[in-house]
């Protein structure tokens, strides 16, 4: 079975060669074929049968996640050291035995050193308790390209690591970082990553947002992207914040983007509306139109934030109803939602 999967999942993958201009031979670039088996026979090894789901192999444009039932008994800042947490051992001997896993404990670092050697972002991981359930995220694509590199070439004096580099690339495309993101990307430990996103903060190069554990890192002065169109603002004159908008003023401005049949199905809602089926799917038509937060939603359908995010959008992600407009950072401060639409 999970050869069977690795060729139908390869058979989907794109295909590319590198042919160095001092080389006659091309080597194959793309996802490593070890470190996808790896990161099935994790999902098969570790995953929990009490549960009646099936572990999933989603394919986006951009990455495989791999999602199997059951949270790991290990904590997420010790994924990858030595000693394993197993969860199924005659499953677990069975793939040792037939060398489909690597040693006990070291098939995540396994799959970290492949996706390096490929020049690949290290894969990412992430184990919630309350929807008992661990991902796994390999991306596709090479995370350094010429335009990249052009760009950290004017940071050459502050002699960054290879990590710091893609954190600054990270937070250009995904907008944000924090230290759990930034560990698993450089697979070292909290004190280094603090220490290293310390350093690019002091540089200038990030600015850190929020206290203790819930601090995230967007561009600094040096790193935010410069239009060349934008006027000089008035230094009296601040752009008003949506986020500090009137109620109703916020609402009437979000359900004007709203299809006509979408503001009748919220207008109907009695005051105290509580039948989750029915909110549910508002919020996936709501979703199918844009990425929305919770906050927007909480706005919309007249409903408290921590409501919206605890009872019905948990839920919704762990049906795969809705999906994270940033997943690769599940506490981006801009997380917001869409809705997964059925192929």
């Amino acid at each position: 079975m999970i050869y069977r999967l690795i060729d139908a999942i390869n058979a989907d993958l794109p295909r590319g060669f590198l042919l160095t201009d001092d080389n006659i031979q091309a080597t194959s670039v793309g996802l490593p074929m070890k470190a996808l088996r790896e990161a099935l026979v994790n999902a098969l090894m570790h995953r929990s049968y009490r549960e009646q789901r099936p572990t999933q192999v989603i394919r986006y444009d951009n990455r495989i996640e791999i999602t199997n039932p059951g949270f790991s008994l290990k904590s997420e800042d010790t994924l990858g050291q030595p000693g394993s947490e197993t969860r199924n051992p005659l499953i677990a001997a069975v793939f040792h035995d037939t060398n489909l896993a690597e040693t006990k404990g070291s098939g995540i670092r396994a799959m970290r050193r492949l996706m390096q050697e490929a020049h690949l972002v290290l894969p990412t991981f992430e184990s919630s308790r309350e929807n008992n359930e661990f991902t796994v995220r390999l991306l596709l694509h090479h995370f350094l390209d010429e335009k990249d590199i052009d760009w950290l070439n004017s940071f050459l004096s502050l002699d960054l690591n290879d990590a710091q580099k893609q954190a600054l690339i990270f937070v250009r495309e995904v907008g944000a970082i924090d230290n759990q993101t930034y560990r698993q990307m450089a697979d070292c430990d909290t004190i280094r990553a603090s220490s290293e996103l310390r350093m690019l903060k002091n540089s200038d190069l990030l600015k850190s947002k929020g206290k203790g554990k819930g601090t995230y890192y967007i561009a600094g002065l040096k790193t935010q992207p410069q239009d060349p169109n934008t006027q000089p603002q008035d230094p009296n004159t601040q752009p008003q914040d949506p986020n500090t908008q009137p109620k109703e003023e916020k609402r009437l401005l979000l359900m004007s983007e709203l299809h006509k049949d979408i503001c009748v199905k919220v207008n109907n809602l009695k005051k105290r509306e509580n039948d989750p089926a029915k909110l549910t799917e508002i919020i996936k038509e709501i979703c199918s139109l844009r990425a929305y937060s919770s906050n927007e939603i909480s706005v919309i359908l007249n409903k408290r934030e921590d409501y919206i995010r605890k009872q019905l959008i948990r839920q919704m992600l762990k049906n795969k109803e809705l999906r994270f407009l940033y997943p690769d950072m599940i506490n981006h401060p801009e997380q917001a939602y869409l809705t997964n639409k059925a192929e």
